[in-house]
């Protein structure tokens, strides 16, 4: 069945509001991260103090580990079965553990939930939203639903997350103290908002997906390889493959350490209070970023490459997060300084994979190309909380820094892999100019 008109801008509403909260509630440390740390070490001895940060590093590692193993099959699986019963299937289950998280459970079982949204995430949820808002669009509608999808997501989530933020509120008290049974109380209530608002988006799916949605593409499009052993193989050999993957590997660096601990830098470094971090950190994830990763693209069009872009950007978030550094002791111009670094870091995702026919990965393989490069891209998922949580719990404010030094380093090589890449890049146009 296609759909049309009103309905198939109706769906695809409905499946962004469903990614939307699918990517919000696996990381609420990148908005909360400091009542996290409370409710985890004081208001229940899940951690002790001293390595509550790595605890909650231990979480993101976990949920890392299963969405780097989980994309390629959830690419698979949405090849194999209706997107409208994976979404279905991951909106429930991630609805679940969204209760069950709000309950602020002991430490193994958050760990679960992790595993779990992984799950949710990766294998159900996501490949089977990118193919269903592929399908709702001909060939050269795709950039105009891809973009109205990402504004609806961003939103969705800036709802979410001031929703949150209001709730959180309650709990200081009027001396700046924090309540931390109503800091619990209110956690329960966003958690359990969001399990009910998974429900509710897996009912509208239910009725409004049809079970055999069939794309809108014009006859003669491309039609897109499968993620086979043989056609990853192919992917692999292309030294293009692994430019681009080396070059989004550092670009989401950035994203790993600015996302993930912007807000608690701002709180125990800079002295900002908890709810006003929050609300920081809301608008740079979610306004700026909507409003940044639209921008790179008319940046890029003008730079001519889109690798030459991000090169361009590495250096200019690198220099950001140096002049954090220097200013660190100033509340002001702290603050001025890392909305500047957001606006950066945000926006490089906007071109990340509008690299690969720069390097001369062909359409048709485009689809098996992002499930290979994504891989190695967001392998920070993985490692970097757990090391970022260590260096927090081992040297204090301090752990900042390395953070930093960290970023920095990943810049500096970052922008040394755009220069090959744009050469490599540059070298393959001249050689398609040259042929007959």
């Amino acid at each position: 069945m296609v759909l049309t008109g009103k309905k198939r801008w109706l769906l695809l509403v409905i499946v962004s509001l469903l990614s939307g909260i699918m990517v919000y509630v696996p990381y609420l440390r990148f908005n909360y991260y400091d009542q996290m740390v409370l409710l985890f070490s004081e208001y229940k001895q899940i951690a002790k103090p001293s390595n509550v940060n790595e605890f909650i590093g231990d979480c993101t590692l976990v949920l890392g580990v299963v969405c780097t193993v989980g994309y390629p099959i959830g690419g698979y699986l949405a090849d194999k079965f209706s997107e409208k019963w994976l979404m279905i299937l991951g909106a429930v289950l991630m609805g679940v553990c969204s209760f069950w998280y709000g309950l602020v459970p002991g430490g193994y079982s958050l760990q679960f939930i992790h595993f779990f949204y992984g799950i949710g995430t990766s294998i159900l949820i996501w490949s089977a939203y990118l193919k269903t808002v592929r399908k709702l669009g001909t060939a050269k509608e795709q950039g105009r639903m891809f973009s109205m999808s990402e504004f609806v997501r961003a939103i969705w989530g800036t709802v979410l997350g001031f929703l949150a933020v209001g709730l959180l509120n309650r709990a200081i008290m009027p001396g700046g103290e924090t309540d931390l049974n109503v800091l619990a109380a209110q956690w329960k209530n966003a958690m359990f908002f969001c399990g009910i608002a998974f429900f509710v988006l897996a009912a509208l799916v239910f009725f409004l997906l049809p079970n055999h949605l069939v794309g809108a593409e014009v006859e003669g499009d491309i039609v897109q390889e499968k993620l086979t052993f043989k056609n990853a193989l192919t992917i692999l050999k292309m030294p293009g493959t692994w430019l681009v993957s080396l070059l989004i590997f550092f670009c989401y660096s950035f994203t790993a350490a600015g996302s993930g601990y912007l807000g608690a830098f701002t709180v125990n470094v800079l002295g900002v209070s908890q709810t006003t971090a929050s609300s920081f950190a809301i608008v740079r994830n979610y306004i700026i970023a909507g409003l940044s990763t639209l921008a790179i693209g008319f940046i890029a069009d003008k730079i001519g490459f889109k690798v030459k872009t991000l090169g361009y950007y590495l250096a200019i978030a690198s220099i950001f997060v140096a002049a954090m550094l220097l200013t660190k002791n100033s509340l002001t111009l702290g603050i001025v300084i890392s909305f500047g670094f957001a606006i950066i870091y945000t926006g490089m995702r906007g071109v990340y994979f509008a690299t690969l026919s720069e390097v001369g990965i062909p359409l048709a393989l485009n689809g098996v190309a992002t499930g290979v490069v994504s891989l190695i891209c967001y392998l920070p998922d993985v490692y970097f909380a757990k090391i970022a949580g260590i260096w927090l719990d081992t040297y204090g404010n301090h752990g900042y820094d390395l953070i930093w030094y960290w970023t920095i380093g990943c810049g500096v090589l970052g922008v040394i892999t755009a220069i090959i890449t744009t050469r490599y890049a540059n070298n393959l146009k001249k050689k398609s100019a040259c042929r007959p």
